[in-house]
C-alpha cells in the first residue's frame, strides 16, 4: 500500500520532480512515479499489464532499465528495454553496467525520451544505477549524486558491495572518491550514512521530548 507521503510529487527545479511510486499494477498516475530527473524515473518493479503499459506511455516513458533479474519480465512494443541481470547481493558486480546504463539514459534523453529504472524495491540496484548515471552524465561527484537521489527518494540504500564498486569507480575515473567506507563496525558503511543516522537520532530525541 502506498502512503500519501510517497504519492506526493514536488517540483524541485523546472526539470526536476520528486514523488514516490507504488506498483504500476495498482492505480498509477503522475503522482505515483519517482522522478529523479525530468528525463529519469526510478521505481520498484512492476508486473506490467495493458493498463499499466498505457499509463507508462501516458507519462512519456520510452525507455526502461530492468534491474530486477527476474525471469520472463514482459517487454512492450514502443518501449526500449535494457535488462541488467544482477542480484541484490554482496557478491554481485554492478560495475560493468554503470556506463551502459548511463549511456542508455543519455541516448534516450537526446531523443526527448524518458527512462524508467526499476529493481525489486527501488532501493539498492536501481538507485545505484541512478546515482552513477548522474555521476557519468552530469559530472556530479558520487557524494553529490547520492544526496541528490536521496533527496528525491529518502529510503534508497545501495548495499555495501555496490557502494564499494561506486567508490572504486569514482576513484579510478577521477583519482579519488568523495565517499569512503567507514570500518570498525559490524559491517562497513559509507560515510554519507552518518549524516542520515544523526538526523534519525535527532528526530527520535525530538519525538521523545515532545512525549515526555
Amino acid at each position: 500500500m502506498v502512503t500519501p507521503k510517497l504519492c506526493d510529487i514536488s517540483e524541485v527545479r523546472p526539470y526536476l520532480y520528486l514523488s514516490g511510486f507504488g506498483c504500476v499494477t495498482e492505480k498509477v498516475n503522475k503522482s505515483l512515479l519517482e522522478v529523479v530527473r525530468k528525463m529519469l524515473f526510478t521505481s520498484p518493479f512492476p508486473n506490467f499489464s495493458l493498463d499499466s503499459f498505457q499509463k507508462l506511455r501516458s507519462l512519456g516513458i520510452t525507455h526502461i532499465i530492468d534491474a530486477t533479474n527476474l525471469p520472463n519480465n514482459p517487454h512492450y512494443e514502443g518501449i526500449e528495454f535494457l535488462d541488467i541481470l544482477v542480484d541484490d547481493s554482496l557478491i554481485a558486480n554492478l560495475t560493468p553496467h554503470f556506463a551502459s546504463a548511463a549511456q542508455f539514459i543519455q541516448d534516450a534523453q537526446k531523443k526527448n525520451g524518458k527512462t524508467l529504472i526499476y529493481c525489486a524495491a527501488g532501493i539498492s540496484r536501481s538507485s545505484s544505477l541512478c546515482i552513477m548515471s548522474l555521476v557519468l552524465n552530469e559530472g556530479l561527484s558520487l557524494r553529490e549524486a547520492y544526496y541528490d537521489v536521496l533527496d528525491k527518494r529518502p529510503f534508497i540504500s545501495p548495499n555495501v558491495a555496490f557502494w564499494r564498486q561506486m567508490i572504486e569507480y569514482e576513484c579510478k575515473e577521477r583519482g579519488k572518491s568523495t565517499v569512503e567506507l567507514l570500518r570498525g563496525m559490524a559491517r562497513p558503511i559509507p560515510d554519507v550514512y552518518v549524516k542520515k543516522l544523526k538526523s534519525n537520532a535527532v528526530a527520535v530525541m525530538n519525538r521523545t521530548e515532545r512525549m515526555s
